[in-house]
């Protein structure tokens, strides 16, 4: 931040019109635009042996569970996000525009690793014979335990590229982007629940359970993480509309659908760093100065 905002007053001083009256000729300010959209992290497992880093001393998962099977989902769903910032032209030069550089802020939601720890225990329960057939079910009670472990973080961050657009009302545009920042707020979360039922005899299913019911929550817990970093590289590439032609103000509105993908590096001081492929996706306004 302290590197940026210098910066973007070097931009402002450097066109002589940025302060005074604007002119499409000489002024190098472009516009200021909002937009929200969505940002995919990829995918990141969450290993079982991460789990001890992320929670420790947990008393829930005391003694491992080895006796629970695991499962994870990494980033799979897209988290919301919202980006504004100012955009200048730094290389106009007489009758073009030329590259448009924009520098901005982003917020990319809480971005969730999710790990299951589950075992379930069955014993003899009873004996049906139909009385069509004299065809014998063995049903079973089901226990079915349950411990749920989420480790997410709130994504903050600056962002900058530089792109090219195409002429006319509908234009399109594409380019290179760079955008980074810290993962804070950043905690884990484990859950324990248990459920008991009967094995339903009317389904082929092993697992289906007829006549459940959650026997409680065995608790919870919360554990604070530290923050830590991420980097983006993208590609900018985007569709852009003018509202008007012909309003003096209406004329400077633009709306703008942009995809962003991207190779995303990131680290924490309890998983370390990692590298994914992911995707930003904004829909969003921009006024023209």
């Amino acid at each position: 931040m302290k590197r940026i905002i210098p910066l973007l007053l070097a931009i402002l001083f450097a066109c002589p019109s940025a302060m005074s009256q604007r002119s499409d000729t000489t002024s190098c300010l472009g516009s200021v635009y909002v937009g929200g959209g969505a940002f995919f992290a990829g995918e990141q497992p969450l290993y079982r042996q991460d789990i001890s880093l992320l929670a420790p001393g947990s008393a829930l998962l005391a003694g491992g569970l080895s006796d629970h099977d695991y499962s994870n989902a990494g980033y799979e769903d897209a988290t919301g996000l919202f980006d504004a910032g100012v955009s200048f032209h730094p290389f106009r030069k007489a009758g073009g525009l030329g590259a448009e550089l924009r520098v901005g802020f982003l917020y990319g939601g809480r971005s969730t690793l999710t790990g299951y720890l589950r075992r379930i225990t069955r014993t003899p329960y009873d004996t049906l014979t139909s009385s069509q057939t004299g065809e014998t079910f063995y049903v079973d009670s089901v226990h079915n335990s349950t411990y749920l472990v989420e480790c997410s973080a709130e994504r903050f961050g600056l962002s900058t590229s530089l792109v090219w657009r195409t002429k006319g009302r509908w234009s399109i545009y594409g380019g290179v982007g760079f955008a980074g920042g810290l993962l804070m707020n950043a905690r884990t979360e484990v859950y324990h629940s248990t459920f008991d039922g009967v094995d339903d005899p009317n389904s082929s299913r092993p697992n289906d359970v007829h006549d459940g019911r959650y026997a409680g929550n065995g608790g919870s817990e919360t554990f604070r993480n530290g923050t830590g970093w991420w980097l983006s590289l993208n590609t900018p590439i985007g569709l852009d509309f003018q509202v008007a032609r012909r309003s003096a103000f209406w004329s400077r509105v633009h709306l703008y659908d942009e995809l962003r993908p991207q190779l995303l590096f990131q680290g924490t001081p309890e998983l370390g760093t990692a590298t994914n492929l992911g995707l930003q996706s904004v829909f969003g306004v921009r006024l023209k100065l």
